[in-house]
């Protein structure tokens, strides 16, 4: 014990120090977005959750954290809605929710991605820009109008949403029995785009909003856009209303006690300052004990440090028009290799041959190409969430080609 005296003394200081460190450090804001309906962090939906009872007055509110097929059976006159950074329900749930509209349901769906088999049958496609936290709020070219289309909703001065916010919108989606509710103006393009729409299917109605950022918590406090998501919500019947918490960026609900510590900023930091003595004790105890062993270099690859080195100068420089240029090269190079097709021209007669041969569906491909060509007349204002984009459809078709 003696002996290790001056160790336990070290510990005992370092945790001190640790301790009083994590004390007095002002607790960082937290930005996920986890949309849940007990978060009161900015991205949550604390507040609109607690509204729900005053926008559907009289009416049962319910909170689902299961699945949707095993929610929606046998309902009928009820609302559901399902608020989340992207939506992408299999094949099996997307049945379910046509089903579930069609029989006279409505459901409302805010989020900026979606993928899957409800995208590809309702043809919804949606594109935009990160507006960044570091951005000023007087550079207005980043600012966005945002407005509804119905007169009794539509309000005399239009929302304005600056920085802190994703402005997406649809590119492209099914025109048949579709009503534009709500587009918003960018100051950066000038252009006038689509955000809200209701789709009628059957006895009910699907709407979809793609700013799932103006029902958070952050918005329902900014005196400017407090009221959007109340008037984008009062299109729902005053009805029996489900809130879902299952399609979710962030589970709120840790299924191991690992990650209910991992989940907690104070037993978190508990746990990894326990680990870090270990092994600062073992470390210091078995040097005064182990035989020095000697230290036996690896064989040096110089291709992984050659690729290392590239990848680190791409990443410093921010070329991510560069990246997608080379993404889109070595794209089509594997077209050309593996199908045979010339890719001088990105055309309808290209596009059909690549769906054809690949056996990814027509809309899949022309969604790819389209953007693929569209970004081959770039020179510059390309972002990180475009090359996002772009390599999340090149892995779509690489996933869904069966050649």
């Amino acid at each position: 014990m003696k002996k290790n005296t001056k160790y336990y003394i070290v510990l005992g200081l370092l945790f001190v120090v640790a301790v009083l460190l994590q004390y007095n450090t002002p607790k960082p804001i937290n930005w996920t977005e986890n949309y849940s309906n007990s978060s009161k962090i900015p991205f949550g939906t604390y507040i609109l959750s607690d509204l729900l009872s005053d926008l559907f007055p009289n009416q049962e509110i319910k909170e689902t954290k299961i699945p949707i097929y095993n929610t929606i059976n046998y309902q009928t006159n009820t609302n559901y809605i399902i608020i989340n950074n992207s939506f992408a329900p299999d094949e099996y749930d997307t049945e379910k929710i046509f089903d579930y509209v069609s029989s006279g349901n409505q459901l409302f769906i805010a989020a900026r991605i979606f993928e899957g088999p409800f995208a590809d049958s309702l043809k919804l496609v949606t594109d935009g820009a990160n507006y960044f936290f570091n951005l000023a709020t007087h550079e207005e070219k980043y600012v966005a109008y945002v407005n509804f289309e119905n007169p009794k909703l539509k309000q005399p001065n239009d929302y304005i949403l600056r920085k802190n916010f994703y402005h997406y919108y649809f590119t492209s989606f099914d025109t048949a029995n579709v009503l534009v509710l709500g587009k918003s103006i960018s100051q950066e393009k000038k252009i006038e785009n689509i955000n809200f729409i209701k789709i009628n299917m059957g006895k009910g109605s699907i709407f979809i909003n793609t700013l799932p950022n103006a029902f958070s918590n952050y918005f329902l406090t900014d005196t400017l856009n407090y009221s959007y998501p109340i008037y984008a919500l009062s299109n729902l019947p005053n009805q029996p209303t489900f809130w879902d918490e299952y399609y979710k960026a962030g589970k709120k609900d840790a299924s191991t006690p690992l990650r209910f510590i991992l989940n907690e900023p104070a037993l978190k930091f508990a746990y990894f300052l326990l680990i870090f003595s270990l092994l600062f004790y073992i470390i210091f105890k078995a040097k005064r004990k182990q035989r020095i062993i000697p230290v036996i270099e690896p064989i040096s690859n110089s291709t992984t440090d050659f690729i290392g080195v590239v990848s680190s100068m791409y990443y410093q420089e921010k070329n991510h028009l560069n990246l997608a240029h080379k993404k889109i090269n070595y794209f089509l190079e594997m077209v050309r290799s593996n199908y045979l097709i010339a890719t001088e021209k990105l055309d309808e007669t290209f596009i059909q041959n690549l769906a054809l041969k690949s056996g990814v569906s027509i809309v899949t491909t022309t969604v790819l190409i389209k953007k693929i060509d569209a970004i081959k007349q770039l020179n510059s204002n390309f972002s990180e969430a475009d090359l996002i984009h772009l390599n999340k459809l090149i892995n779509t078709f690489n996933q869904l080609k069966t050649r």
